[in-house]
């Protein structure tokens, strides 16, 4: 071989070798500059807070002031005027229906009564002789004996008499009963409050509040609920009624004023005519039984309502939806990062929960803080927290 054969195959080699060189760290350079620009865009991605929503039990509660009242508060009163003689009851205890609790000076309504009866003696005296003589003059009027004036005079003297016996008898009648009312007694079973007369005092007809009795077990419980949860109440009672279910028997429980539940559940019994319209409230009335007559009167406390129960819900922070022109939507992160917008339905929403029922399912994830600030087709990294509710059970 030639020594020019020999020196043009090493230039043709050293060429070859130069090219691949070259081409080897163009394609370095290139990898280097792609995992640069991942690099920069992965670092360009806002950080965001999410949660995975899930399918829970999620019971919807009521909070409210409420106020205990007797379903019935009697005050006592005397129907006849008179000095106090007796008591008979410890105040503050249970009095049972018919027990005897004041006594009146009974004797000037004797005295009344004896001269009632004195009266009607006299009344049927004069009555008898007054038929003596109607029964004789009728038998002369028939023999012609008398004339028709005499035989009328002595009809006139009868019926009279016979009036004056009716009267009589109605205030003998009025006199044992006005006697009878200087012995009152207890209207109902119930707790008789403070005596507000002193022994001997002087007593005025029906003016003068001598106690108080109020029933005690069951009780009534006045609340006011927003028209907005009435509402949701009233139409899980109807669905419950729909599929043929008793109304729930644990949907009202009283919490007392040591922050301790009340041991027995209540019942709904009653909503007002109307909502007052200044404060947007319907007034409800619930029933408790008080066997241990821990509930008084006037007493305050809180009534906790079970006003419905969603037993799979789809449950988001009510901050986390997006309401333009009443089109409520969520911002979720696809797979990619990327942030996607869903238009959804919701069934039910208060200050820190709301319940979706078409838009999302279980197992996306949910942007529920800054979402003002955050727009469609971004790429973010999410982070996932726990955000379920307190009323929720998973």
């Amino acid at each position: 071989m030639s020594v020019i054969n020999l020196v043009d195959k090493n230039v043709y080699v050293g060429k070859v070798l130069f090219l691949c060189s070259l081409l080897f760290l163009v394609a370095v350079i290139s990898g280097c500059i792609g995992d640069d620009s991942k690099a920069k865009v992965k670092a360009q991605a806002m950080p965001v807070k999410v949660f995975e929503v899930k399918e829970v039990k999620f019971p919807i509660m009521g909070e409210y002031v409420a106020q205990i009242q007797a379903i019935k508060t009697v005050e006592i009163r005397s129907r006849v005027q008179g000095h106090l003689e007796e008591r008979h009851f410890e105040e503050g205890q249970v009095v049972e229906e018919g027990q005897l609790l004041f006594v009146i000076d009974d004797r000037p309504y004797i005295e009344a009564l004896k001269k009632a009866e004195a009266e009607l003696a006299s009344s049927k005296a004069s009555l008898s002789k007054a038929l003596k003589d109607y029964k004789r003059f009728k038998a002369l009027f028939e023999q012609g004996a008398v004339s028709r004036e005499e035989y009328d005079s002595k009809i006139t003297d009868k019926q009279v008499l016979e009036a004056n016996v009716r009267t009589a008898k109605s205030q003998v009648a009025d006199a044992k009963i006005n006697l009878g009312f200087t012995k009152i007694h207890a209207p109902m079973t119930g707790i008789i409050g403070r005596t507000q007369v002193d022994h001997g005092a002087l007593i005025a007809k029906e003016s003068t509040v001598m106690a108080t009795i109020s029933t005690v077990d069951p009780v009534y419980v006045n609340f006011s609920i927003p028209e907005k949860e009435y509402l949701v109440a009233v139409r899980e009672m109807d669905a419950r009624r729909e599929k043929g279910l008793p109304p729930r028997s644990d949907n009202l429980q009283i919490i007392l004023a040591d922050g301790k539940f009340y041991a027995h559940n209540g019942t709904f019994n009653m909503a007002d005519r109307a909502v007052d319209s200044s404060t947007g409230t319907l007034g409800l009335r619930a029933e408790f039984p008080n066997p241990e007559r821990i509930l008084r009167d006037g007493q305050y406390a809180k009534i906790v309502a079970l006003l419905k129960t969603y037993d799979h819900a789809l449950v988001v922070p009510t901050r986390a939806v997006l309401d333009v022109q009443g089109r409520k939507s969520l911002l979720t992160v696809s797979s990619n990062g990327t942030v996607v917008e869903k238009p959804v339905v919701q069934d039910y929403s208060n200050d820190s929960d709301t319940v979706i029922t078409k838009g999302i399912s279980a197992g996306e994830l949910i942007i529920a803080d800054g979402v003002n600030k955050i727009r469609p087709g971004i790429l973010v990294v999410p982070k996932v927290e726990n955000a379920t509710s307190a009323n929720q059970v998973e």
